[in-house]
């Protein structure tokens, strides 16, 4: 089961932040509301090869996504992103962040 992603915004300042805080760094606010941020756009993508004790297993890709809220979040996706990809955003049943291209939630 997957979900759609939320970040957070600051009530006072409307900094948008994923994951959450306690304190807003902008600000200092303690005053947050949630958000859905089911899609975003790669900015940048790099894939891990080599992870310690996990020999073997495959390459891990990764992407930096600007959602369309504002906040950033580092994503894995099944396959290499290339930058300006749009892409959907989910979360998985042990929380990872998940981006994919084809538009449909990982």
């Amino acid at each position: 089961m997957t979900t759609v992603l939320h970040i957070e915004r600051c009530r006072v300042c409307a900094q948008a932040l994923f994951p959450a805080r306690y304190r807003c760094p902008h600000c200092g606010a303690a005053d947050w509301a949630s958000e859905a941020a089911p899609h975003g756009v790669v900015e940048e993508s790099t894939v891990v090869r080599h992870r310690v004790g996990a020999q073997g297993t495959g390459d891990v890709h990764l992407a930096t996504v600007r959602t369309a809220a504002g906040a950033f979040v580092i994503a894995r996706a099944d396959a290499p992103l290339a930058r300006g990809t749009s892409v959907a955003l989910s979360i998985d049943e042990t929380n990872r962040v998940w981006a994919s291209a084809s538009g449909v939630p990982h």
